[in-house]
């Protein structure tokens, strides 16, 4: 079971607010994992700044919890909290899994394409916001193998008889066709993508 640290923006949230956003973040972290989690308590039930309390005490604490996550999850509005983006960048110095929360739409200009990759790699379905064909999106698939259907599949079978495949970005055509996408210089540099429902 892997551990799993929730890291969201707190001020002027009700315990009601961030309570239920931990749900959603743990909900969010099994489907990426396809597995259960342990979640680590980094809510702090007595911070208060009102009463006294230093951020900067609370967030190295929220720090040593992280040390001993698997994954970090990052819920909407991160990047405009000074203590998760300080988290976001330990986790990613340091090697730790991270999940962010898109599953309620998209920066209004839209995603950078690193961005959108990892959207499409935790099972997320994206786009160009200009794409005008119908119904058109990219997804994550992994890698696994299939059963081939040529004499040249064949020839390339492993001992189990099946075609290994790597890992790739898949298209659906407005033609409703699935097939491997490449990316152009165009939609590696664009800040237009977005999450399709």
């Amino acid at each position: 079971m892997k551990k799993l640290f929730i890291s969201q923006p707190m001020n002027g949230k009700t315990k009601e607010e961030i309570l239920a956003v931990r749900k959603r973040a743990i909900e969010s972290a099994k489907v990426a994992l396809d597995d259960d989690v342990e979640v680590i308590e980094s809510y702090f039930k007595d911070y208060n700044p009102d009463a006294g309390c230093i951020p900067l005490k609370y967030l190295s604490k929220s720090l040593e919890l992280l040390a001993d996550a698997d994954i970090a999850y990052f819920a909407k509005g991160w990047e405009s909290a000074r203590g998760c983006r300080i988290e976001n960048q330990c986790a990613i110095d340091y090697g730790i899994v991270t999940v962010e929360d898109y599953t309620t739409g998209s920066l209004e200009s839209g995603y950078n394409f690193g961005t959108a990759l990892e959207i499409a790699r935790h099972g997320g379905k994206i786009a160009r916001r200009g794409w005008n064909g119908k119904g058109m999106f990219l997804y994550y698939v992994p890698a696994a193998s299939y059963a081939p259907c040529t004499p040249i599949g064949e020839e390339c079978a492993t001992d189990d008889g099946k075609v290994p495949y790597g890992a790739y970005i898949a298209m659906k055509t407005a033609q409703g066709n699935i097939v491997p996408w490449l990316a152009s210089q165009t939609d590696m540099l664009a800040e237009d993508w977005v999450v399709v429902e």
